[in-house]
Order: structure tokens, then C-alpha cells, then sequence
């Protein structure tokens, strides 16, 4: 049932909270068009959800960010978009597992306070105390191993917790992920509320109609569960493991699955990393690491919220970009119902990108008569509409959207910042005076900046996303784009394997220039230099 009453509260609420700042919260203005057809029943199938999985540590389900009677679509005065969360998403959901198809399967039943916005989520946490201890550590990465659990009237309609390893050590990690003991994954403030507030939360996420599964525990064993569940539409990923201190040269991942994850049709991100020492100042080389590493993921660097150049300690190169620091979240005020404080580093921009593709395709899904949400060959969405007159030949041509077309177009309706860039201390790449290449390496395809400056400006960032898509707008990709990027996709595919959907598939590799040192080195060189330190990583993990 909609609490439709508690419109005015959560409004007049979260004005306050964000008078210093320029965030605002999903209403009627971030409504998407009504459904293109009508689902029947309120418990039938929903064909158009889209479903985030957020990787990372603590979470805060009493949070109104995750509260189901704050998502955009239970505040609006339109009944046929509501989802029913009080319902075993087993019943309703195209593609989820079913109950059956797991180790243990249960819902956990929370306190949920939607009418004191100052009420402790400890206290509230402390009376659920039997509720929270049910849940159980998961034993591996299929189904059968999983331990599942949902939280009724939220939007988290998943949640596995795998024991973390210690990071670097894929011994240990394995030890410690077959513990079966129970595990309390609850926080007031952490990481995970952080991540998983500014991808999908309700107030301060980059897709607030986005549904969440929250898996508990940075391991090779949550990636690898979560890459085989063709129900969940994208993976945010704002953590590394590492064979030294913060410096990411790793090799522990399964690159083939994940490539045969986004390949069905699962869009994974990676942080790109705040460079060595955690400390943002000396930069980490991403082309060295599984996670971030491969040509099929989505590495995400930062920029500074101010005049959106980048810090000179992410990771790089990187793909995209968002903001880097004093981002609005659901963690770091305290443990209220709409406690608010800053996130930052690559962390925050890693799932503020991830949530507005997560948004674009809900937008799409809505948009498409009969959407289908199913995973199929790369097919994300299905449904035939007239392409716009500035491409007659856009994505919807075919009567399908691919994961391949959607990244393109979340590449390429980013904007580049008219900034000084900074890239300094890398060791592994050359030094360079180019401009552009400075900017390519730090900003990748552009960047931005989700809902930082206003709703406004947030929607303006999906419909450009959705717009390349429809066939609305279209340009050319820039000629020094397109070699820097088939450059950098040589590279990528020349130590992690090949890739059919890359730039080097697309477009042709330049040769070496002068002028252009690092594209250089990634065409000459990378094979040699950065393909013998991984096949080194390689041996060492092939050890254990």
C-alpha cells in the first residue's frame, strides 16, 4: 500500500536537509511516462525494473533512501507504476531464481519508521535484533550455496553476504569465504550506504526507480556470484584488490566470466582507485588490474566538484568520470531516518555513473511497448519505436537495445570539463604534454556530475543518454577520440584478452606518434611491459 500521505513530509523534510546543498529528492518532477502498457494485476510481472547490484560492506535498509514508500514511483498520484515490495520478489520479478534455486531463501522483516525523520536506525536496528541474526554467510558462488534474503517494503530485494578476504591474498579470501556463521550486515554509516545511496537511493540517487541487491563483502566470490545472474541488469564496484598497498596490480579475477557477463547483457563498473596509499595525490595504473583492467568493464575515475578537473591521484587511464569528493549520500550525518552527509573518491563517482545507466534504461524500458527485462546476446531491452530524425539508423532500429549500444551512449553524452588536467606520478605510462591525452587518461569519453547541481541538471544528463539511444541527438565520434580509444583498447585486449566490442574492433589503431606518447606506448609497448608484470600477477595467483 502507498503511503501517499507522507509526500508532504518527505518534502518539506529533505528541503531542509538539502538547503546547503544542491541535491534534491525523486518526486513528481523525476516521474517517467506511464507504462506503455498496462500490467494488469499490481503483483503480475514487472517487465520494466531494473535491478542494481551494489558490492561493498554495511548497509542501512532504514534509511528513507531505500524506504519502497519513498521510491519516485509510490510518491506519485499514478497506482499502475507502484511495485509491490511487501511481496516476495520471486513472484513478480521476469528472470529472479525463484525461492527454490538457493541454500536458504527468506525475507527479513524490519521496523521500517516512514513517518519520524529523526528517528534512530540504531534503535530501530536494536529492536530487530532477531531478524538481523538469521541472516547467514553464503558458501559459495552458485546458487545452491547462496544464502538469499529480501527486506519487505524496501527496495533492497536482495541481499547475500560473502566473507571478506584479505585483500591480495586469494588463500585467505578462500578460507574466509566458506565461513557459514551468521553475520549482522547492518551499519548506521559506512561505505556500502554511501555506494549504494548515490546509485539508487531514493533521495540522493542517480537512479532512484532503480531496485537494489545488495551484496555484503568485497571478494572475488560476490563479483563472480553476482556476474552469473542474468535478473540483475549492472554491478557497481567501488573497491580493488591489490597484490601491494592501494597500488592495483592484480590478477585474481575470472575475466572470462566476467566478459561473458557483460557479453549477456550485465554492464559492470569498476573505481578506477584514489592511487597510492588510498591518499589521491599518486595515481594507480588501472591497465595492470582484472577489475579495472579488461576492455569489457567500465572504469570510473573522479573530478573535483568545483571546476570538474580531475584529482591527480585516481586511477588511469579511466573511461568515465564523476564527481570525486563532497558528494550529498545517505552516510556520514549520523543514524536518522534522512541522516545526509558528504561522499567522495572514486567510490562515489563509480556508482553515481552506474546509477544513470541503471536510470536510462528504466527510461527506456518504460518507453518501449512490451519491454522485455530479460538478458539475452547482449539484449537489455526490446520494443520497436520510430528512431529520431538526427539518426534513422539509432539503436531502436532493430527493435532492440544491447548492453554495447547503451554504453555507447553513456560514453558519448558525457561532457568534457574546459579544465587544467593532472595526471602526474604514474610510473608505468610516459609522461606527456598533449592536452587531449592528458585529458583522455583522466576523463576518459567525459564525465559527469549526476545530482549534484539540482534535478535539472540530472535529468538534462539521463534524456542525453536516452537521447543517443532514440536517435534524438547523434555526432561523429572526434577523430583523436577515436585513436586515443582504440589505442587504449590494443592495449586492454593485448593483456586481458580479446574483445569483439572494443574500439580496436571498430576503429583503426594508429601508429606511433611523437606527439602522442602515451597512445604510443599503448600501442608499441603495452603488450610487452604491462603484459609480462600481469602474466608475473598470474603466475602468483595461479599458485593457490
Amino acid at each position: 500500500m502507498k503511503l501517499k500521505t507522507n509526500r508532504l513530509v518527505l518534502a518539506g523534510v529533505l528541503a531542509a536537509l538539502l538547503s546547503g546543498c544542491q541535491g534534491g529528492r525523486p518526486d513528481a518532477a523525476l516521474s517517467v511516462p506511464a507504462r506503455a502498457e498496462a500490467e494488469g494485476d499490481a503483483v503480475g510481472a514487472v517487465d520494466d525494473v531494473v535491478v542494481i547490484a551494489v558490492i561493498d560492506s554495511g548497509i542501512n535498509p532504514y534509511h528513507w533512501d531505500y524506504v519502497g514508500a519513498f521510491m519516485p514511483q509510490h510518491q506519485n498520484s499514478d497506482p499502475t507504476d507502484d511495485l509491490p515490495l511487501d511481496r516476495d520478489p520471486a513472484e513478480w520479478l521476469p528472470g529472479h531464481p525463484g525461492r527454490d534455486a538457493f541454500a536458504d531463501y527468506r525475507p527479513i522483516r524490519l521496523t521500517l519508521d516512514t513517518e519520524d525523520q529523526f528517528r534512530s536506525t540504531t534503535e530501530l536496528h536494536d529492536q530487530d535484533a532477531a531478524q538481523w541474526g538469521l541472516i547467514r554467510y553464503s558458501e559459495g558462488t552458485s546458487n545452491d550455496q547462496v544464502k538469499m534474503y529480501w527486506f519487505p517494503g524496501t527496495k533492497i530485494i536482495g541481499h547475500v553476504a560473502f566473507s571478506p578476504g584479505l585483500i591480495g591474498d586469494p588463500a585467505t579470501s578462500a578460507v574466509l569465504g566458506s565461513r557459514s556463521g551468521s553475520v549482522d550486515t547492518w551499519a548506521a554509516e559506512s561505505h556500502g550506504i554511501g555506494t549504494s545511496s548515490v546509485s539508487a537511493g531514493n533521495i540522493h540517487g542517480t537512479c532512484p526507480n532503480c531496485l537494489i541487491v545488495y551484496v555484503h563483502g568485497t571478494s572475488e566470490q560476490a563479483n563472480e556470484w553476482v556476474a552469473q545472474q542474468d535478473w540483475i541488469d549492472l554491478q557497481t564496484n567501488s573497491w580493488g584488490a591489490s597484490l601491494a598497498y592501494r597500488e592495483r596490480a592484480y590478477a585474481g579475477s575470472d575475466t572470462e566470466l566476467q566478459r561473458e557477463a557483460v557479453e549477456r547483457g550485465q554492464q559492470i563498473f569498476f573505481s578506477a582507485g584514489n592511487g597510492q596509499a588510498n591518499a589521491f595525490v599518486a595515481p594507480n595504473t588501472t591497465l595492470m588490474s582484472s577489475q579495472e583492467g579488461p576492455d569489457w568493464i567500465v572504469t570510473v575515475g573522479a573530478i573535483s566538484p568545483n571546476d570538474s578537473s580531475s584529482y591527480s591521484g585516481h586511477g588511469k587511464p579511466s573511461d568515465i568520470a564523476s564527481i570525486g569528493s563532497r558528494y550529498p549520500s545517505a552516510t556520514g550525518g549520523g543514524d536518522m531516518t534522512t541522516a545526509q552527509g558528504n561522499f567522495s573518491g572514486t567510490s562515489n563517482a563509480t556508482p553515481v555513473v552506474a546509477g544513470l545507466y541503471g536510470e536510462a534504461l528504466y527510461r527506456l524500458r518504460r518507453m518501449l511497448p512490451g519491454a522485455s527485462r530479460m538478458q539475452a546476446d547482449g539484449i537489455v531491452a526490446r520494443g520497436l519505436l520510430p528512431c529520431g530524425a538526427a539518426n534513422p539508423d539509432c539503436a531502436l532500429v532493430d527493435g532492440a537495445i544491447s548492453v554495447h549500444e547503451l554504453r555507447e551512449a553513456l560514453f558519448r553524452a558525457a561532457d568534457y570539463s574546459d579544465t587544467t588536467w593532472n595526471v602526474g606520478g604514474l610510473v608505468t605510462l610516459p609522461a606527456t604534454g598533449n592536452d587531449a591525452e592528458l585529458e583522455f587518461m583522466a576523463e576518459g569519453h567525459g564525465s559527469y556530475r549526476g545530482r549534484l547541481d539540482g534535478d535539472e541538471a540530472y535529468l538534462s544528463e539521463v534524456d542525453g543518454i536516452v537521447g543517443f539511444i532514440t536517435g534524438d541527438w547523434h555526432e561523429v565520434m572526434d577523430a583523436q577520440q577515436a585513436a586515443w580509444f582504440a589505442a587504449d583498447s590494443y592495449c586492454r585486449q593485448s593483456v586481458w584478452g580479446d574483445w569483439d566490442y572494443g574500439y580496436a574492433d571498430q576503429f583503426e589503431v594508429p601508429e606511433a606518434a611523437p606527439e602522442w606518447p602515451v597512445r604510443s606506448f599503448l600501442t608499441e609497448l603495452c603488450p610487452e611491459v604491462i603484459g609480462a608484470a600481469v602474466e608475473a600477477e598470474r603466475l602468483y595467483y595461479g599458485a593457490f
